[in-house]
């Protein structure tokens, strides 16, 4: 590209032709492939992505007395327990919302007699087009959960000034519930 073509606006980029995919890692949790791809200066240049991943949901609950549900999880790949909202991924044949009232009941025992879509992003846009649609959950009713064998997960009802007051102070620290939360504050 010439100079005299920056800054580039939105409506200038175009999307990068793809010429050849490779299959890297086929897992049952992830499928990693390899494309060969024309970038719009006419260049070729190699990028993996994750390939044919589900969405994701997550859900925020709030109850009567406007307390938000926080989850937390050991996760191994930073070797600690890290803050969540409850959630998991859409199966086949199931909308985003089917998937958030099925999570939800699954790991809390809660069934949402009100559950409401408040947005969605891309996860890792860089690497893939999965997208975590992000609900809001009230009028809520305790059932016994269920979770999956493989989870363990603690629960805490926080208020919305305490849990504004951890992501100031850095303790809750997950990008995702961050970019959940910024929706839920910009719902209300």
């Amino acid at each position: 590209m010439r100079k005299k073509d920056f800054p580039l606006r939105k409506t200038n980029l175009h999307p990068w032709k793809r010429i050849e995919t490779r299959l890297l890692l086929d897992h049952p949790y992830c499928r990693i492939v390899e494309d060969d791809v024309l970038l719009p200066s006419n260049q070729q240049r190699t990028w993996w992505r994750f390939d044919e991943q589900p969405d994701v949901v997550c859900i925020i609950c709030q109850d009567q007395q406007q307390r938000i549900l926080v989850a937390y999880q050991y996760n191994n790949a930073p070797q600690r327990v890290v803050d969540e909202f409850p959630g998991g991924g859409v199966e086949i044949n199931e909308s985003p919302s089917e998937a958030a009232q099925r999570e939800l009941l699954e790991e809390t025992g809660i069934y949402a007699h009100t559950i409401q879509a408040i947005g969605s992003f891309f996860i890792h846009n860089r690497r893939s087009a999965q997208q975590m649609h992000v609900f809001l959950a009230t009028e809520l009713e305790h059932h016994d959960a269920r979770p999956d064998t493989s989870e363990f997960i603690a629960y805490e009802w926080v208020t919305i000034k305490e849990l504004n007051k951890r992501i100031r102070s850095g303790t809750l620290e997950n990008g995702l519930l961050l970019a959940a939360w910024s929706l839920f504050c910009v719902s209300q």
